[in-house]
């Protein structure tokens, strides 16, 4: 009797425990939940879990599905199968340095990577240019994550500091420390070695920072010799000067050969001269000018010798007069016969040229056989130069 009481306790006990094992529950739904979250749902209903991960758009460790389904009974003792996303995969970021800002976006699109547009100051990209990514061109990391993508706003500006008066290392120091590259060049200004005279952009222009000032330093000039340019044309002369680091003034002087004309003639000081770097060597340049054309003489004009004297009707007279030799050479000439109160003009007097060389006499003869009353006649004796 004793014994069959043993027994049933230990079938009722049994029984107990082995329906313990299979306690059904409605199975939590855990789609879009993190693994983490949904092992912890099903974990606390009483079930245990699988994993299975593929590749998905949605966020690594989602949960995409899930059997049984969520809302369903199950008997604890079963198994749920959670399907977890494992993200789109891994990519490359692409390199989109120099590149426009939209072209950098969608570049960084095509390797479905999500572009998150940041305005930052570059000396070396135009604004509106990409300058780099984070994480840098190159990174193998997992696609539809999120990449910085660096976009110039232009160089950042500052004031450019006046380093006039500076020493070298002093302006070097202050154009550096404000952002600046610094370019040197040198110049005998003879005022104090080894400080700045000059500088471009001037003190107190805004400038981008990463560009360059160039200072002119101020050198100690060394003794040169004067090269000999005479005989020289100006130009190659004022780049033999220039080649020795000498200036070149020019004062001309006029010259009677036209193989002389822009030919240096002469230098001051001379060559050979032991003078200071930067020195003006004065050059004499030939200038030739061509001589003025003598003006011809001007031959003289006409000349004349008018005589006066009474003339009866049906008279002829014959007036004579000598003129110097070259008054009119060659005795060509005419005389008009004109009245002097009344009487009319008549020409066609002839004019005969007679006597020998160097004295030569001339006369009209007129005759007046046309006048009725005496008058007096004017007979004017033309000399017609060739």
């Amino acid at each position: 009797m004793a014994l069959a009481s043993v027994a049933t306790a230990a079938v009722a006990f049994a029984l107990v425990v082995g329906g313990c094992g299979d306690k059904t529950e409605v199975v939590p739904n855990t789609v879009d939940q993190s693994v983490e979250v949904a092992q912890q749902m099903l974990s606390d209903k009483g079930f245990q879990s699988t994993v299975t991960r593929v590749t998905s758009n949605q966020l690594a460790n989602e949960v995409l599905k899930q059997s049984p389904v969520g809302g369903t009974d199950a008997k604890t003792s079963e198994k749920i199968a959670l399907t977890v996303s494992n993200g789109p995969g891994d990519g490359i970021v692409p390199d989109v340095a120099g590149d426009a800002a939209d072209r950098a976006e969608r570049e960084l699109r095509n390797a479905d990577f999500e572009p998150v547009v940041k305005e930052v100051y570059s000396s070396v990209h135009e604004a509106g240019f990409a300058v780099g990514t984070n994480p840098a061109a190159g990174t193998d990391m997992q696609k539809e994550t999120k990449v910085t993508l660096n976009v110039s706003r232009g160089p950042r500006h500052s004031s450019v500091p006046d380093v006039i008066g500076l020493s070298e290392n002093n302006a070097d120091a202050a154009l550096t420390n404000a952002g600046f590259r610094v370019d040197h060049a040198f110049k005998v200004a003879n005022k104090t070695p080894g400080s700045i005279i000059a500088q471009d952009p001037v003190g107190g222009v805004s400038a981008a920072i990463g560009s360059s000032v160039q200072v002119v330093i101020d050198r100690k000039p060394v003794k040169v010799t004067v090269p000999n340019a005479v005989g020289l044309t100006q130009a190659e002369g004022d780049r033999k000067l220039q080649n020795a680091g000498l200036d070149a003034v020019y004062s001309t002087k006029i010259v009677s050969s036209a193989s002389q004309n822009g030919i240096v003639l002469a230098e001051s000081p001379g060559a050979g001269s032991k003078v200071n770097e930067g020195t003006n060597v004065a050059l004499t340049i030939g200038r030739y000018k061509r001589p003025t054309p003598p003006v011809p003489p001007v031959p003289p004009g006409p000349s004349s010798i008018v005589k006066q004297f009474n003339l009866k009707a049906d008279q002829t007279k014959t007036y004579t007069v000598v003129w110097s030799s070259g008054q009119c050479p060659g005795g060509t000439g005419n005389a008009v016969l004109s009245g002097d109160g009344g009487g009319s003009a008549m020409s066609g007097a002839q004019i005969t040229d007679q006597g020998p060389a160097g004295k030569r006499s001339y006369y009209a003869t007129t005759q007046t056989s046309d006048i009725t009353s005496p008058v007096t006649l004017k007979i004017t004796i033309t000399c017609l130069v060739q």
